[in-house]
């Protein structure tokens, strides 16, 4: 700096040389005005490079958060990822399908989208649209319920109820069952796979589309379990135990007593002895709400009578639930060959391995339906 002031001076009187002085400062102008050219537009080129992300980025998807207005979204049982991308096309919920499976591949618990209706908004980014999918708030509740342990008849009645779908359509369209892909082992009867669970109803319903849903449980329960496999691991067509299944979940007062009970089932089945199910006997006389039955009604000569016949019942009595799908297939070790409740409050059963001992468990039952009259009732 001090080299750069003394060439600016006289070096004999020190005045300053009005030339080199502006022959600098010209210099260092030109060096500004080159920066600040460069510079501005650096920043140019920069807003048109942002600018261009930006559009690129934005171009199979929106941009605004809120989006634009309300719209109702049906999301199908078992629709995977690309479906619901097309779905959500279709409503103008996305802009693109691949805006959706890009966000879904950051997205771990897509997987966990459940069917059923969903109040959305039109026009929203891809991950908005996730977010909101995956919210329980913006679920449109309008479900329907299938109890356990009902017989088909029964079943159809509650759909019509629940859903305005009449009895007579869901019975034509039972009829054409290849439309619902059964198993192919599942036999002739309609009963056995009317998935007893809670259900979102569709946003047309018809009969095909509802009777889908329990069905489509059903099927996907069989999977979860690997009941093929394991029913064959034991000896059983898959049929068979699925029978037993029905039977159980008729019979089984406690979740702790299914398994046992399917074990006695079993026993009796590879000794050659009947059954002797009051739930069966129940299905065969078409008595619903009780599975005590008369020493007349045990003389009927239904097939599904399994005091009169030895072996299964030709069909199902019921839709099992999973749980006794499960002690189907996974029956408890034991040599026990009879039970009995011998407590309808609590539950309370009684396992035993001879007959003797089951007469005593039969005394034990009797007594506790004498206490009351309350228990008399129950027990008739």
């Amino acid at each position: 700096m001090a080299k750069l002031f003394r060439e600016l001076r006289d070096p004999e009187t020190g005045r300053w040389l009005p030339k080199e002085v502006w022959y600098r400062v010209r210099g260092a102008v030109a060096v500004l005005l080159s920066l600040a050219v460069l510079l501005g537009g650096g920043w140019f080129v920069y807003g048109k490079v942002h600018d261009a992300y930006i559009a690129f980025r934005t171009v199979d998807d929106y941009i605004d958060p809120e989006g634009l207005a309300d719209v109702a979204v049906e999301i199908p049982q078992g629709a995977t990822t690309n479906s619901i991308a097309e779905i959500l096309v279709a409503a103008d919920v996305v802009k693109t399908a691949k805006a959706f499976k890009s966000a879904a591949a950051s997205e771990p618990d897509v997987i966990k989208i459940q069917y059923g209706l969903y109040k959305l908004r039109t026009q929203i980014p891809a991950k908005t649209a996730i977010e909101m999918l995956l919210d329980p708030s913006n679920q449109i509740k309008n479900q329907f319920q299938i109890s356990e342990g009902l017989r088909l008849s029964q079943v159809l009645t509650s759909l019509a109820s629940s859903t305005k779908v009449s009895e007579k359509d869901f019975k034509a369209a039972l009829k054409n069952r290849k439309q619902f892909n059964l198993p192919s082992w599942i036999g002739p009867s309609n009963e056995g796979f009317i998935f007893p669970d809670t259900y979102n109803l569709p946003l047309k319903p018809n009969a095909v589309n509802v009777l889908k849903l329990p069905i489509n449980q059903f099927t996907t329960t069989l999977d979860d379990l690997a009941f093929e496999d394991r029913a064959k691991a034991l000896g059983y067509k898959p049929y068979d135990v699925l029978i037993v299944a029905s039977i159980i979940e008729r019979e089984v007062f406690r979740s702790e007593d299914r398994a046992k009970v399917a074990r006695v089932f079993y026993n009796r089945l590879k000794k050659g002895m009947p059954l002797q199910s009051d739930a069966t006997v129940a299905y065969a006389v078409k008595k619903t709400g009780t599975i005590w039955t008369t020493a007349a009604e045990r003389k009927n000569k239904s097939p599904y009578n399994t005091y009169l016949h030895k072996g299964l019942p030709p069909g199902p009595i019921t839709a099992p639930a999973k749980a006794a799908l499960e002690a189907a297939v996974n029956p408890e070790e034991g040599d026990w060959l009879y039970f009995v409740p011998v407590n309808l409050d609590t539950g309370e059963t009684k396992f035993t391995n001879n007959y003797d001992d089951h007469l005593k468990a039969l005394a034990e039952l009797r007594a506790w339906c004498l206490q009351s009259a309350e228990n008399k009732k129950k027990c008739s």
